[in-house]
């Protein structure tokens, strides 16, 4: 109950105020903030300090440290920085110098290539002349202890008409037990005037259709003979696709009197070395396909071939088999291709040296109706085995040949 004064107050009861207020603190007492200890923060920051300079003090050590600080570690580097610089700037000059002596070892094969074939051409010619009074007599039986040196002037004299004497006259080598063909015989005119009496005798007896004991031609250089073949089976096949040409001193003439150039030239060594680098890069997406290589008396035969469309397909296929290592070191490279153009087959071959090789392939791709495919066989010289190379050239031809019309 409260008390009034007689002034007429009201009168607080001191044992109400003394109740503590929730939420309060009793008895707080206000103190002179500057009065307040501050030991704790300045012992943190001192702590603070000191571990910046002991970090300090450990990044010194390894930075200046005598034995792997990172300043000697930055020497060193420095140090091996140079040395590879001066690496690379020597390997850079010993390249260039590579480079230059390959150039110059590429322009000296390049020179050799070409004179080879030089003087390739001229052995061809002075054996050329060697035989020009040369006859060969082919498919003239043999008989026991024959006498060609007689038997033969007598049997041209009665048969053609032409009086003929012989220097000397042998047949080829010995008759092979495995076969019947007669060897062929080589002899040497004493007049060489009587051989073109003797092939115009002979032409006339065959428009007239008489049967002949023996068929005689001039004897040529193997190589000759191959490219005369070629240039009488390219004009079969030009006058196949109905175009009119004609064979003038071995050339063939177009009807527009140009000389005809073949789609795909023979690629020597020396035109392999010229490519052009960034050529080769774009010959490597040209998809091909090989057979196994088959041995036989020391020779290996090898094929690869591809899809082709055109004379430039064939082209680049060429090119691209022709830089291989292996390819170019082989003996030779024969190339054969068929591919139809605008409803015409173009068709051709390069024996390189292996002669009749690429007629044969290509009768063959005729016969099993192989177009638009093109094929190189190589092959590695071993000993002599006849006909049997162009049997083994021929089932590497169909092997690859499946490959290639199966995708």
């Amino acid at each position: 109950m409260d008390t009034r004064s007689k002034t007429g107050k009201t009168m607080v009861n001191p044992e109400k105020c003394s109740q503590p207020t929730p939420g309060k603190s009793p008895n707080l007492r206000i103190t002179d903030k500057s009065k307040v200890p501050l030991d704790g923060p300045v012992e943190s920051l001192s702590r603070s300090v000191n571990t910046l300079k002991n970090n300090l003090d450990e990044m010194r050590t390894d930075l200046y440290a005598e034995e792997n600080g990172l300043s000697v570690q930055l020497r060193h580097v420095s140090e091996q920085a140079e040395c590879n610089y001066d690496d690379i700037s020597l390997l850079r000059s010993e390249n260039a110098q590579l480079r230059r002596e390959l150039d110059l070892l590429r322009s000296v094969i390049i020179r050799m290539d070409r004179r080879m074939e030089t003087m390739d051409n001229e052995i061809t010619d002075l054996r050329d002349r060697s035989m020009r009074d040369n006859i060969l007599i082919h498919n003239f039986p043999y008989t026991p202890k024959e006498d060609l040196s007689t038997t033969i002037p007598d049997l041209i004299k009665q048969t053609l008409g032409v009086d003929v004497n012989f220097i000397r006259i042998h047949r080829n080598g010995v008759r092979p037990q495995n076969s019947d063909r007669p060897v062929t015989i080589t002899a040497k005119l004493t007049d060489r005037s009587k051989k073109d009496e003797i092939l115009s005798a002979q032409k006339v007896k065959k428009i007239a259709k008489v049967s002949l004991p023996f068929y005689i031609t001039p004897q040529q250089p193997p190589s000759l003979v191959s490219a005369r073949n070629k240039l009488f089976d390219k004009s079969d096949s030009l006058k196949k696709q109905n175009i009119n040409v004609k064979i003038s001193r071995n050339n063939i003439i177009m009807p527009n009197g140009s000389k005809y150039r073949e789609e795909v030239p023979l690629l020597t060594n020396a035109d392999v070395l010229q490519i052009d680098p960034s050529k080769t890069e774009k010959l490597d997406e040209i998809v091909t396909k090989s057979a196994e290589p088959i041995k036989k008396n020391g020779s290996e035969f090898y094929a690869i071939g591809s899809k082709v469309n055109s004379g430039e397909s064939v082209m680049n296929f060429y090119q691209k088999v022709c830089i291989d290592p292996y390819v170019a070191s082989v003996d030779s490279r024969i190339l054969v291709y068929r591919f139809e153009e605008r409803g015409k087959v173009t068709e051709n071959y390069h024996d390189d040296g292996e002669h009749g090789a690429g007629r044969r392939l290509l009768k063959y791709m005729r016969d099993n109706q192989i177009v638009n495919a093109a094929f190189i066989v190589t092959r590695w010289m071993g000993e002599h085995i006849g006909p049997q190379r162009f049997t083994i050239m021929e089932s590497l031809v169909n092997e690859v040949a499946n490959q290639i019309l199966d995708e």
